[in-house]
């Protein structure tokens, strides 16, 4: 085997590396939504005209990209705490300039989050029960793909249907 082969070997096992102990940290792979979920969760915001937009545990920026791309006069804010999808995120950002996205390499559990009127999350159940705990329900929206807050009742219920999954996205108005 060649320097250049081994390189390139121990480069991709250092990057398994880093995706499992980010994963086993954050107790959940990085999953993009996919393109049928993605539309179903912008037709919902749509009605809803945020001007401040979070989307926690933003991955790879699926939703963060589109929302800003849809949004043009929203400030969109992705939070990622996950090494790699960060500096994709970074690197997606160089190449597809958006403005009005920041990306935050932040737990967003450590951030005030009722500065948002809109919420999106891909989370997994346990992180969307601590996440319940510090949403307001009276300021903020909130649009979550696949997993229900435990104690909140969903406006709406979308079900998406893809080739690969089967899920709903969850639309929790706030309270007025």
């Amino acid at each position: 085997m060649n320097v250049i082969s081994f390189s390139f070997i121990f480069f991709l096992l250092f990057l398994v590396a880093v995706l499992l102990l980010d994963s086993m940290k954050n107790g959940i792979t990085p999953t993009p939504s996919t393109h049928v979920e993605r539309d179903a969760a912008l037709k919902l915001a749509d009605p809803l005209m945020p001007k401040r937009i979070a989307d926690l545990g933003a991955g790879f920026g699926t939703m963060a990209f589109s929302f800003a791309r849809r949004f043009p006069d929203s400030n969109v804010t992705a939070y990622e705490t996950a090494y790699i999808p960060w500096c994709f995120l970074q690197l997606r950002r160089l190449l597809q300039p958006r403005p009005n996205l920041n990306i935050k390499r932040q737990n967003f559990m450590n951030e005030n989050l009722s500065q948002y009127d809109l919420v999106f999350t891909y989370l997994y159940p346990k992180a969307m029960d601590r996440l319940e705990e510090k949403l307001d329900p009276n300021t903020t929206h909130v649009l979550s793909n696949c997993f229900a807050l435990s104690n909140w009742k969903p406006s709406l219920i979308w079900p998406v249907a893809s080739k690969v999954s089967y899920s709903s996205i969850y639309l929790y108005r706030k309270k007025e």
